[in-house]
């Protein structure tokens, strides 16, 4: 089997033809969806190297010029779909009761720990013999 001299080139050509139309179709869709216009972003996207759209002059100048224009505003949340003033309150005063809840558990805690010397040294003389409860200070 011999293998055609231009095999090789033709192959290389098609993996960048590919690459270039995955970048393309990335930055439109990146531009569709209104997010940010980076080439990390595009890169990610459409599966290639950063270096990849470096090197190919068309494709950066296409990310460069949509990189500088305005970026819309984040697309809002239908007004079914997002929280209700009330339900964010009733969040917040969930929150702040388990907030208090968990300062007196901390206090209660702490108290506890600063007996727990004494507590210690009560049991070590107690379980001492009697000959050395008598000697101990």
């Amino acid at each position: 089997m011999s293998v055609e001299p231009g095999n090789g080139l033709r192959a290389a050509a098609a993996r960048t033809l590919n690459a270039t139309e995955r970048a393309r179709r990335a930055l439109v869709e990146l531009h569709k969806l209104g997010e940010a216009i980076t080439f990390a972003g595009v890169a990610a996207r459409a599966n290639v190297s950063r270096q990849f759209l470096y090197t190919h002059p068309d494709i950066r100048a296409e990310i460069e010029r949509l990189r500088r224009e305005p970026q819309p505003p984040p697309a809002r949340l239908p007004s079914r779909e997002r929280a209700s003033d009330e339900s964010i309150r009733t969040r917040l005063r969930v929150a702040l009761d388990d907030n208090n809840r968990l300062r007196e558990e901390i206090a209660q805690l702490r108290e506890e720990l600063a007996l727990a010397p004494g507590r210690v040294r009560e049991l070590e003389l107690g379980s001492a013999p009697s000959h050395e409860r008598e000697s101990a200070p």
